[in-house]
């Protein structure tokens, strides 16, 4: 049988623009240019020779012939991906993980040789990058995300949660009581993207007088590099200083804490069934999250 398609590459266009009833948010989701997409999109109709699409001013709505294609393309592209997964994923024993580089370094990774040492048969892949991931494109099982829980097609589980208060070295510390300074008065104050000091005091009533603007950083995990090195005081957020405070490198400054504004959640494609190795790091995480 000689099948007439149009253009593979089109449908998938086409769904997203449906999907997300904008052109420009489906250019930003599949990297291209929204001037690619429209004329993708016009590829596509002139094949069917029906238009599909109709621009409004807010937004994109679909034909009644935008509605019936749509319908085929969601089903072949499901039908295509599930084929794909269950073929990518024949090797049961693969393990693939995406997380922030702060969380890994700071928290996965002196817990992880306790899972790896308890299953030695899995291939285990993680990828650390602050990149919102497509968990189909990369193949991975998961990604540890830290936000409100909500990913369009995504099933997430919350599974640590965060409070925010100052922290600084021993060192740093002891040298400011040797001088009688007390609260945050003379302290030099380490900055991130995450929490800003002006929030802190807001949730908490402190003030930052007599306090000095310090060096901001990018990452959380190099913010805290710096306050262990006797840098200045920063934020810390409970997760990431955990083994730090545990283990002396960092401690507390005052008693007041502030709720951090998300959490951390362990997500996974939506009607994603997990593989052996994906479901027994699912318990491995959450049971080490509980204790």
């Amino acid at each position: 049988m000689r099948y007439v398609l149009p253009p593979m590459h089109t449908l998938r266009t086409f769904e997203a623009v449906s999907r997300l009833r904008g052109f420009a948010l489906a250019a930003d989701e599949l990297h291209l240019t929204a001037s690619a997409v429209s004329h993708q999109i016009r590829a596509l109709e002139s094949f069917y020779g029906a238009k599909l699409l109709q621009r409004n001013r807010l937004d994109v709505s679909l034909t009644p012939a935008g509605v019936q294609v749509l319908g085929v393309v969601q089903e072949l592209l499901l039908k295509l991906s599930s084929v794909g997964e269950s073929l990518r994923h024949k090797d049961t024993r693969r393990l693939s993980i995406t997380a922030p580089p702060s969380f890994v370094s700071r928290w996965l990774m002196s817990r992880l040789g306790g899972f790896l040492g308890q299953h030695p048969d899995i291939d285990f892949r993680l990828h650390a990058t602050t990149q919102v991931l497509d968990l189909g494109a990369e193949q991975a099982d998961f990604a540890i995300r830290y936000g409100q829980g909500s990913w369009p097609d995504m099933r997430s589980e919350r599974f640590l949660d965060e409070r925010v208060f100052p922290v600084a070295s021993p060192r740093y510390v002891s040298r400011l009581r040797q001088r009688g300074k007390v609260g945050l008065a003379g302290h030099t104050l380490l900055r991130d993207d995450f929490h800003g000091w002006e929030q802190w005091c807001e949730h908490t009533g402190e003030t930052l007088d007599g306090a000095r603007s310090g060096a901001a950083f990018s990452d959380s995990a190099l913010l805290l590099q710096a306050a262990e090195q006797g840098q200045g005081v920063a934020l810390g957020r409970s997760v990431l200083v955990a083994d730090a405070l545990a283990g002396g490198a960092l401690v507390r400054i005052g008693k007041k804490n502030a709720a951090s504004p998300g959490a951390y959640y362990l997500v996974a494609r939506s009607g994603r069934t997990d593989s052996p190795p994906a479901a027994a790091f699912r318990q491995w995480i959450m049971a080490l999250a509980e204790r």
